[in-house]
């Protein structure tokens, strides 16, 4: 039931009940809404400079089963207001009489909430991970395939041994090739592929670290991954799903490593050049 409340209202509702350290964490969780439905116990007690039993204690407080099943009301309301958000800028959009509006002022939003949410510090950390490690792969089903394919070519001018998995090729001799040094990049979105889950999960065996690009924390490749990069996909009534969001995720992988690997990248893409002009393979 206290999920149909608005958490903001919910707060204001039992505020006077609560304890000074469950106000001093309410007021954190209202004013970083977003992070905290992410956050673990552990840095929310942190930040916030009390136990992590107090912050357990206000979702108890606040109606709440659980401090996971608080954080889930949060999200689901943050969704919620996002796809209200999104269908009111695409009701605008269609008033301009373009068919096609709707669809690009989706994609609109979709980047300005992945922008909003994203973290800086961990991508730093990805960047880090895929300019050292010795071997990369890249894996992604059904539709997450072409944004894999995209990310697997751009990562190939930026760096070498790096390998996009396909169901038809040789999956098991790449994975028997993967060490602790290795990394695997795991694209999935709803419907999520059960095949990228189980070669994500193999690799990990392997001692590979995986960073996955999902839509949540809490998806199944996003509940085993090391470090995950979010967005979400721009589906129809179909249920099919438009990638140009996640493309754009991705991209900003490849700007930063050519920002922070920048010397060495641009030798590479000079020598790449070279070959491209000596095998006459572009037209210009």
């Amino acid at each position: 039931m206290t999920e149909l409340l608005q958490f903001e209202d919910l707060v204001k509702q039992k505020f006077n009940g609560l304890s000074a350290g469950q106000k001093k964490v309410a007021e954190y969780i209202l004013q970083h809404l977003e992070k905290a439905s992410y956050d673990t116990i552990a840095k929310i007690s942190r930040d916030t400079e009390v136990s992590e039993t107090t912050v357990i204690r206000l979702s108890y407080a606040l109606g709440f089963n659980s401090f996971s099943e608080m954080q889930k009301g949060i999200r689901k309301q943050i969704l919620d207001q996002n796809q209200l958000a999104a269908q009111q800028d695409a009701g605008e959009a269609i008033g301009t009489g373009n068919p096609y509006a709707k669809i690009i002022e989706q994609d609109i939003h979709i980047l300005k909430q992945t922008l909003a949410q994203l973290d800086l510090d961990h991508m730093d950390k990805v960047i880090d991970h895929l300019i050292q490690a010795d071997t990369v792969h890249v894996v992604g089903g059904r539709s997450s395939y072409a944004a894999a394919s995209w990310f697997a070519m751009m990562l190939g001018n930026l760096r070498d041994n790096v390998k996009l998995i396909s169901s038809n090729g040789d999956v098991l001799e790449g994975l028997a090739n993967l060490t602790n040094q290795s990394v695997v990049v795991a694209i999935s979105f709803p419907r999520y592929a059960r095949e990228t889950h189980k070669y994500a999960k193999t690799a990990q065996v392997q001692g590979a670290t995986l960073i996955s690009v999902t839509d949540n924390k809490l998806s199944p490749i996003g509940c085993i991954s090391s470090y995950t990069l979010l967005t979400n996909t721009n589906k129809d009534e179909t249920g099919l799903n438009s990638i140009a969001p996640v493309v754009s995720l991705l991209n900003l992988v490849v700007v930063g490593m050519r920002m922070k690997d920048h010397t060495r990248i641009m030798s590479r893409l000079q020598k790449l050049e070279e070959l491209y002009s000596a095998y006459d393979i572009l037209f210009e």
